[in-house]
């Protein structure tokens, strides 16, 4: 039997260390510190952002890895931050990565890849059994790696010098070096990435309507789209590949969608941005009558005039839609596999031409 000294010592010296190490952990919050408006970079496949500095609090949306936040203010662990889509809401200082003036504009300098797999990995080596470094999903952003560059994160002299030596990337056999936000190198399959300028040359003339600068009460007309009838036929196929996603209020990954997040991602696979709501989207294009609706063209649901829900056309009468989970239903009243929620239909609008 253990003596009740020897038992009083050792919860005394356990205690001692849980205090200790909550203490270390404070310590390590970096956030407090951090002054207002500074620029930060998503460190992870999807930070969640939201309504509350709180873990109860309701997911608003989700920010891919590589993009670039501006922190407004603090609270213990938490950043309010001001997101391109553009979105205000909290998310965690263990989803950002902060850093200095000049590691910011080497950053935004550096050549990327855009991840074009719903969901993948980062490997430490490019073996397919090598360990993970993280998990990406869909339009994530990571840097390339040139060989030339050097190691860890290159400064942006060191970008610049590669890119006017047309350096190339580091590739071994069916993988890619990338660099994430945190500096990290890492492997990922290379048919899973796209170069960013190739990815944003699919939807190259929407460029001079660029919806990641408007605010959320603009009515900015986008331009048309080159080879719209290809677009619409990719826009459809892909979104097909997401049947099945569950539901999630605030989702705009693979993991789990709402309805606006899933036309948001099916555009942005395509290197197309719109706004993040569906209240927002609405305002964009052109209204066209039902009966002309084309794939790609979305589909407005609400009541007394307030969009409440969004879905895309996929021809044949019918549209996908995340309500509940990924599905498609039948236009209109008659069909057996109407949407129960079709007397909410209110306008269908044309965004691409």
């Amino acid at each position: 039997m253990v003596p009740w000294k020897t038992l009083f010592v050792g919860m005394a010296l356990l205690l001692s260390a849980l205090l200790a190490q909550a203490q270390n952990v404070m310590q390590r919050v970096p956030v407090q510190s951090v002054p207002a408006a500074r620029e930060a970079v998503v460190g992870v496949s999807a930070a969640y952002l939201r309504v509350a500095a709180d873990y109860e609090s309701a997911l608003e949306t989700q920010e891919l890895m590589g993009t670039v936040v501006k922190i407004l203010e603090t609270d213990r662990y938490w950043c309010r931050v001001e997101s391109p889509q553009p979105y205000t809401a909290w998310c965690t200082d263990r989803t950002l990565v902060l850093m200095t003036a000049d590691e910011m504009e080497a950053y935004k300098a550096a050549p990327k890849y855009v991840c074009i797999a719903p969901i993948s990995r980062v490997l430490e080596k490019p073996a397919k059994d090598a360990a993970q470094l993280c998990d990406v999903v869909l339009c994530d952003h990571l840097r390339v790696v040139f060989s030339e560059c050097g190691k860890g994160s290159p400064s942006a002299e060191q970008v610049a010098a590669c890119s006017k030596k047309n350096a190339r990337p580091l590739t071994k056999g069916k993988y890619a070096a990338v660099l994430l936000p945190d500096g990290r190198q890492g492997w990922m399959l290379k048919d899973e990435l796209m170069g960013e300028e190739e990815w944003l040359a699919q939807g190259a003339d929407l460029r001079k309507a660029d919806f990641r600068t408007l605010a959320p009460e603009s009515t900015a007309m986008p331009e048309k789209v080159a080879d719209a009838d290809r677009v619409r036929a990719s826009l459809v196929s892909y979104a097909k590949g997401f049947l099945g996603t569950p539901y999630l209020w605030g989702g705009m990954t693979p993991k789990g969608f709402d309805c606006s997040g899933l036309v948001r991602m099916v555009y942005l696979r395509y290197g197309i941005f719109l706004p993040r709501n569906a209240s927002q989207m609405a305002r964009l294009g052109r209204e066209i009558p039902l009966a002309e609706a084309r794939p790609g063209d979305l589909l407005f649901f609400g009541l007394n005039g307030r969009v409440t829900h969004i879905g895309m056309y996929v021809g044949g009468g019918h549209f996908i839609h995340s309500s509940h989970l990924v599905r498609i239903n039948a236009v209109g009243y008659d069909a057996p596999d109407a949407y129960e929620n079709w007397y909410k239909f209110l306008f269908c609008r044309n965004i691409l031409d």
